[in-house]
């Protein structure tokens, strides 16, 4: 298989986790450390000024082949000495409070089950440009945010944290898609796939060089997807 072709398979993967709604994080648990579930949440509160991200969502779900909690499913926080009650909806939503106190202090999320029977993890999505025509700096906006974030919280330790390498633009299912830059030089470039059935996608390479590229899409994404290397 050439690189092409497993860059495709790869997102092709991707997009169809992304279009079922599959999380970025999900740690089995009876016992999670709270940083590791809101750390990216807390990072995008301080650093995504514009919203380009929507508000993570935290859930709690039976690990395996899904299903519903327990009837007596229940999750507190460990701060300290301190223990918190959280409250998880019936579809498994936790309301997970945003607190940087809290993972500074090294919090921990309780789980009343046994371990590696309950997975605790959020889903992370980013707000799909509008149109079919822009800039490939307002069609790759999310990659700029991770990676401020990436600058401003890591610091001298930034190159061991992971980087951007491309995004996922996320169509509607139904047919394949089409990205067209065209840079300032003259130079054009299309990505192109094929339609699945719960969506298509399209992997575009994070370049900040090209951000003054012009991009036409064949149809508005419904989803963008900062994929990590």
């Amino acid at each position: 298989m050439n690189g092409a072709a497993a860059r495709m398979r790869r997102f092709a993967c991707a997009a169809l986790l992304a279009c079922l709604a599959s999380p970025p994080f999900a740690a089995p648990a009876a016992e999670v450390p709270y940083k590791d579930l809101a750390r990216i949440a807390l990072l995008l509160r301080e650093v995504d000024e514009q919203q380009v991200f929507a508000p993570s969502r935290f859930y709690a779900q039976p690990s395996g082949r899904g299903g519903k909690l327990p009837a007596d499913f229940r999750i507190e926080a460990v701060v300290g000495r301190e223990i918190v009650p959280l409250r998880v909806d019936a579809d498994g939503t936790l309301h997970l409070p945003l607190r940087q106190d809290w993972a500074d202090a090294g919090a921990r999320l309780r789980v009343n089950q046994p371990k590696g029977t309950t997975t605790l993890g959020y889903s992370l999505r980013a707000r799909p440009p509008q149109g079919t025509r822009m800039r490939y700096a307002q069609l790759t906006e999310a990659a700029q945010v991770m990676e401020r974030g990436v600058r401003e919280k890591a610091g001298p330790l930034r190159f061991l944290a992971p980087k951007v390498r491309a995004l996922g633009i996320v169509f509607a299912p139904g047919r394949a898609e089409e990205i067209v830059l065209r840079l300032t030089d003259g130079t054009v470039k299309r990505f192109r796939t094929a339609a699945h059935g719960q969506g298509s996608g399209i992997e575009l390479p994070w370049h900040p060089q090209w951000a003054d590229a012009q991009a036409t899409l064949s149809a508005p994404a419904v989803r963008i997807i900062p994929l990590m290397e």
